[in-house]
């Protein structure tokens, strides 16, 4: 059995633990794939926040996954479809779950402003990851983007593992540069 059915069926027994563990493994790849079906970041982060509560809210009664990294995938973006198609509709998404009081909520004015920055962010992120040289892009959307470990990262390219995890550190610390930088032009144009 691997990992991910371990953490599945900690899931349907109700295992906090191991849910978040599952939550932590898939969240950064499920970003990215939602990254790159669509440029609404805040979208994106609440379609995977509300897939996961959806899951945990059912565990009593989900059925065991063959292969959960594609059952996770599949049902994310099926959900961020049905979001999209929904806050088309609707002009603005429902929110199902907040843990902000309503007093806090930001004015319609900072939300236009937060969603046009995150938005932003994300495709310059998309930009960057692109600029990456080649080996670092490969081995950044491995590990993101289809959720891959290091080994089996190492087993698919061939590469040694401190080759591997070498190249995804240097294109991680890269990007970080970079998206600062971006943040600091971004600044540098209101003033």
């Amino acid at each position: 059995m691997n990992n991910d059915q371990q953490l599945w069926q900690g899931l349907q027994l109700g295992d906090r633990d191991m849910f978040l563990a599952l939550y932590k493994k898939y969240y950064h790849p499920l970003l990215f794939i939602g990254l790159k079906e669509m440029k609404d970041s805040q979208l994106v982060k609440d379609t995977i926040h509300q897939l996961f509560l959806y899951l945990w809210e059912k565990r009593e009664t989900i059925q065991e996954a063959r292969d959960v990294r594609s059952y996770l995938i599949t049902s994310f973006l099926r959900k961020l479809t049905a979001d999209w198609k929904k806050s088309k509709r609707t002009g603005e998404l429902q929110v199902v779950w907040t843990n902000s009081s309503e007093d806090t909520q930001p004015n319609p004015e900072e939300k236009l402003v937060n969603k046009d920055q995150q938005t932003q962010l994300g495709a310059i992120l998309i930009s960057k990851i692109n600029d990456l040289p080649n080996r670092q892009k490969e081995l950044i959307e491995l590990r993101f983007y289809e959720g891959l470990n290091y080994e089996e990262i190492v087993q698919r390219t061939g590469l040694s593992h401190r080759t591997v995890y070498n190249k995804i550190h240097e294109g991680i610390k890269k990007l970080k540069v970079d998206m600062e930088r971006s943040q600091y032009a971004r600044l540098a144009m209101f003033f």
